[in-house]
């Protein structure tokens, strides 16, 4: 691996705490999904510290580098600087009052797994193929799977109307961020193996077009048509907790042991 201080997990936790630092002493909602994101590299690094990985050193370095990705498009937006489109939907959300608290996160999902996973993934491939990244890629989505029912939890307090969303689609937060979870991992492989095969000019396009398609599932999720948005004002209506006690309870959340992904 190589030797490149930033890729650790003290520095990529340093990272993230200094976003959410930033992001509790503002009340910006863009702490949401770096919380989540927080406990789920925690998660992590324990796990590689538990010897639960085949390769603590590897997956150190693979975590790492897909979370550069999360916190170079942090600090391009912050900047003012150009970001991919699936990340500025999802940060020019964190601006607006009406989104609830699950569309934050759905957002944040749907940029980090639909297209940095499968371009980090595709990097780190060796000899043009993926399958060695393979268990690390599985590893980070079983992590993923197990914080459900804590997101799920710190839902539960801070949106006391949220199961009235149930009506949209006749399922529960729990299962949409399940689901889209699911259906990310997916898309997550299909995107690296693609990526894969592709170098230079070549690559960057198709990358481009991957966050452009990414995009419109971030519109889908901010903007979901006028019968759906009804039902989540009237969630966001009840989301009286202010953004830092938000954080607060994602950033606590941890695996649930007997989760089923």
């Amino acid at each position: 691996m190589p030797d490149d201080p930033s890729l650790t997990f003290d520095h990529t936790l340093g990272a993230l705490g200094a976003v959410l630092d930033r992001c509790t002493a503002e009340g910006d909602r863009l702490g949401y999904f770096a919380a989540m994101y927080e406990a789920v590299t925690n998660t992590v690094r324990d796990r590689a510290h538990e010897g639960q990985f085949a390769d603590a050193a590897r997956m150190e370095h693979f975590a790492s580098l897909f979370a550069r990705r999360y916190l170079d498009a942090v600090d391009a937006w912050r900047a003012g600087a150009p970001c991919g489109d699936s990340w500025r939907a999802a940060f020019r959300a964190s601006e607006a009052w009406r989104p609830i608290i699950l569309q934050h996160l759905l957002l944040g999902i749907n940029a980090h797994i639909n297209v940095d996973l499968g371009v980090t993934v595709a990097a780190l491939g060796t000899g043009g193929s993926i399958e060695p990244m393979r268990a690390d890629f599985d590893a980070v989505n079983d992590v993923l799977g197990q914080l459900v029912n804590g997101c799920q939890g710190a839902l539960d307090q801070v949106s006391p109307w949220l199961r009235f969303a149930d009506r949209i689609g006749g399922s529960g937060d729990e299962t949409l961020i399940r689901f889209s979870l699911i259906a990310a991992r997916r898309q997550a492989w299909s995107v690296a193996t693609q990526l894969s095969r592709l170098t230079g000019p070549e690559l960057d396009r198709a990358i481009k077009g991957v966050d452009a398609r990414t995009a419109l599932v971030a519109n889908a999720i901010a903007h979901p048509g006028l019968a759906a948005s009804t039902v989540l004002l009237a969630v966001r209506a009840r989301e009286r907790a202010q953004p830092a006690e938000v954080m607060r309870l994602l950033r606590a959340v941890r695996p649930d042991p007997v989760a089923r992904h």
